[in-house]
């Protein structure tokens, strides 16, 4: 629930018999959405995408030209999966066109992205509810070269955890606000209810910008690539 930080539902495959745990391998038994990390991909675009708009480095109509539907690092070449001409930044997300973000990339710098990957959580344990969980794999961001600073800008070169992103996308939904993701509503004592309040780590990006972002992911969904 983007709005609480609560769990409502999580689940591992393949999964093991609680009633002969000992018989179950090891591997089974891993809770994989806290304690494995991935390279997360196109889906990593919105923490680009919340940083550049953060920063007023663009806006939404902003023109971007991906022509070329390809980008170089010395020998490396990264392409799009389709031939654009020239897009809004909103279009650049909502086609998912890997060379629009990467120009985008390259505006915000190393310091700023890495600035904005940290505020979302990324790199870090998020929840004192899921001991044992990953903290991911976060390299020195301030330090990459423009040909890595693109692979992080469009999710790769960096590993997250199903719920470390599932977190940083509800701070989008939610206004801006990352919330600590929690498994307890509330606890009875005598039977009184104590309610666990919600907790907020930290202010991401301000309201303005999760509107600006929200519409945009919509468009995803609409006439995009989701």
């Amino acid at each position: 629930d983007p709005k609480t930080g609560e769990v409502l539902a999580l689940a591992n495959e393949p999964t093991f018999n609680p009633n002969v745990f000992a018989r179950s391998p090891a591997s089974h038994r891993r809770n994989r959405a806290v304690q494995d990390i991935y390279e997360p991909g196109s889906a990593f675009k919105v923490v680009t995408a919340s940083a550049a708009i953060e920063e007023s480095v663009v806006k939404p109509d902003d023109l971007i030209d991906v022509s070329a539907g390809m980008i170089r690092f010395g020998a490396r070449r990264i392409e799009d999966d389709h031939r654009y001409g020239t897009l809004s930044f909103a279009d650049v997300i909502v086609k998912s066109s890997n060379v629009g973000v990467i120009k985008i990339g390259l505006r915000l710098g190393p310091e700023r992205l890495a600035r904005y990957v940290h505020r979302f959580g990324f790199g870090q344990a998020l929840s004192r509810d899921f001991p044992g969980q990953s903290r991911g794999l976060v390299h020195d961001l301030p330090g990459l070269d423009d040909s890595a600073l693109a692979s992080v800008a469009m999710g790769y070169q960096i590993g997250v955890t199903p719920l470390q992103m599932a977190a940083a996308v509800s701070a989008i939904a939610n206004g801006g606000e990352l919330l600590e993701p929690r498994l307890v509503r509330a606890v009875l004592r005598q039977d009184v209810r104590i309610e666990i309040p919600r907790r907020v780590i930290r202010r991401v990006i301000g309201a303005d910008t999760a509107d600006e972002l929200t519409t945009i992911m919509e468009a995803v969904v609409e006439r995009g690539t989701a």
